[in-house]
């Protein structure tokens, strides 16, 4: 299942999204609770369109969101990784987090990004920068843990106007 590895932490691979995954990706990407946060679940199209940037991002960044897998059994439990990315009309690297709602509570979003930093880090990236929603409450907690400041909150138009943090970590 897994395609080009990107890194791996104690209990986590990360692998780029290998094209015959969609589904896979559909199921998590396409969970009305797992994207409770989100405007909407992405429909199959969405997903089409998320599997192509992530593969335009490796090809022109170095990264990308990437397919989480459990070690243990190869299971696929979420999509992290960085985008490059427009917030408030800033050019950021983006860490972004999507566990599926039956890993949740299990440390792995903080695991795999924990293991994200210490990559970025290694490639000299000089900034990590993760928004999400105020109402967002783990991930708020992720980014806290991972030692990211709070640096602003906005109304997002993107998700249906809810007030958004965004989080920033030197590297």
């Amino acid at each position: 299942m897994s395609s080009g590895s990107i890194l791996q932490t104690e209990r986590l691979r990360l692998p780029t999204w290998p094209a015959g995954d969609v589904a896979k990706l559909q199921g998590l990407l396409g969970d009305p609770q797992t994207m409770a946060h989100w405007p909407a679940p992405l429909d199959h199209a969405a997903v089409l369109d998320w599997l192509r940037r992530s593969r335009a991002g490796m090809a022109d960044c170095g990264y990308a969101r990437w397919c989480c897998e459990r070690l243990s059994d190869g299971r696929v439990i979420g999509d992290v990784g960085l985008m490059s990315a427009e917030i408030q009309g800033e050019s950021v690297v983006d860490l972004g987090y999507i566990i599926h709602r039956d890993f949740w509570r299990q440390g792995f979003a903080l695991e795999a990004c924990r293991g994200i930093v210490a990559w970025a880090r290694e490639r000299g990236i000089g900034e990590l920068v993760a928004n999400m929603a105020v109402d967002n409450t783990p991930s708020v907690a992720v980014a806290e843990k991972l030692g990211m400041r709070r640096d602003a909150e906005f109304v997002n138009p993107r998700n249906r106007n809810k007030l958004t943090y965004i989080f920033r970590l030197a590297l």
